[in-house]
């Protein structure tokens, strides 16, 4: 009974669990996108290159200024809201799920919301 709940191959290949391949051929898959990568590394186009084909311009002139030191923190304002606030809040986003918002299909089923409009 308990052999008949496992999951098949073909279900544990699709969640990465079970290899297709061998550890052999994983090696040599991963070595030909290294040497992919070197590759197309090595032949890059210098910053000349790129400027000639306007594909980068850099300014001839640094404009540089002092500026007054202030407080760059921001404010947090969700952190001041009461439970009301906070519940008033998720009730509307609630409403706005349950009858404006589309959802996949497939979707649905990880929403805690019952009346969803489908996505089309």
């Amino acid at each position: 009974r308990r052999l008949s709940l496992r999951p098949t191959s073909e279900e544990l290949e699709e969640k990465h669990i079970l290899l297709k391949q061998t550890m052999d051929e994983l090696e040599r898959e991963r070595e030909e996108k290294k040497i992919n990568l070197v590759r197309k590394l090595s032949s890059r186009p210098t910053v000349k290159e790129l400027k000639e084909k306007k594909i980068i311009k850099f300014c001839d002139y640094v404009e540089v200024t002092e500026v007054e030191d202030y407080d760059r923190r921001a404010e947090k304002p969700w952190t001041k809201l009461s439970t009301r606030d906070k519940a008033a809040i998720r009730q509307e986003l609630n409403e706005f799920k349950s009858s404006e918002m589309c959802v996949h299909e497939d979707s649905k089923k990880f929403t805690r919301l019952l009346s969803v409009r489908s996505f089309m």
